[in-house]
Order: C-alpha cells, then sequence, then structure tokens
C-alpha cells in the first residue's frame, strides 16, 4: 500500500464509515453477512495498512423496475473505487465515481470535497421501500 493510497483512505475514512453505517441503519444485512459486515466496520474504524491480496466491498442498492441504482465503496490492493450508477436494460449512467489505482498512484473522479461526499451520503440517506422498490446490500471481506 503506497503513502498516497494510504493518505487518501484515511482522508476519505469518514465517509467511508458513515457510508457503512447508513447500510447498518437500514436494516439489509443478513445472518450470512454479519461476519463479513464486522470484519469491514473494523477495518474501516482501525484502518490498519494491508499488505498482499485483499478485497473489501460493500454497496446498497435499490432496484425499481427494470432501473437499479447502486452506491458501493470497493478497497483492494490495486486501489479503490467509490460509485453511485445506475443501470437500466440498455445503458450504465454513472453519477457519482472516485476512483485511486495504486499501480499508477492517480485518482479521478467528481466525488473529491465535503460537499460532494455530503451529496452522495445524502442520496443513501433517503433510500427506502416506500414505493415498492427492492433494496438490498453486499458485502464481501477476502484478506
Amino acid at each position: 500500500m503506497d503513502h498516497i493510497f494510504r493518505n487518501l483512505l484515511i482522508r476519505y475514512q469518514n465517509y467511508f464509515i458513515e457510508f457503512f453505517q447508513l447500510i447498518e441503519d437500514k436494516d439489509l444485512i443478513k445472518e450470512e453477512q454479519q461476519s463479513a459486515a464486522q470484519k469491514i466496520k473494523n477495518y474501516l474504524e482501525s484502518m490498519p495498512e494491508l499488505v498482499g491480496d485483499f478485497d473489501i466491498f460493500f454497496s446498497i442498492s435499490k432496484q425499481s423496475g427494470a432501473l437499479t441504482a447502486t452506491w458501493s465503496i470497493n478497497i483492494s490492493e490495486d486501489g479503490f473505487s467509490v460509485r453511485s450508477y445506475a443501470v437500466d436494460d440498455l445503458d450504465e449512467i454513472d453519477e457519482w465515481h472516485f476512483n485511486y489505482y495504486s499501480h499508477t498512484q492517480e485518482y479521478e473522479g467528481n466525488l473529491f470535497t465535503d460537499g460532494d461526499w455530503d451529496l452522495f451520503l445524502d442520496e443513501v440517506a433517503e433510500i427506502d421501500d416506500a414505493g415498492g422498490e427492492k433494496i438490498s446490500c453486499e458485502l464481501s471481506f477476502k484478506v
């Protein structure tokens, strides 16, 4: 894990924690996901420097008809990616994204400022199934 990667993880740590807490607050985590959920939470709170192959992924999705909107964070030895996107039967539309690639030490996206993160997290906070939408989460912790 290079120093830029590490510094970016620490810079955005509180946002990652808040995103995960929003997933927890929606009571979407199933019994079989509890172990991964606890490991992800512990990782986010202590942010240890990982070496070797690892992959940490957590997301929340909302499906309404053919449209699925997903908000996700993926952290691996290759870097990390934060995304918000929608997929329908025809296209995938990126809304928010922030990617860091450890092999080139470059990052890109439109999710840099505190205001951007507030909007991203507000979208997640507003997710509900009041309109009959299907809401789910996906969690993976491989270290």
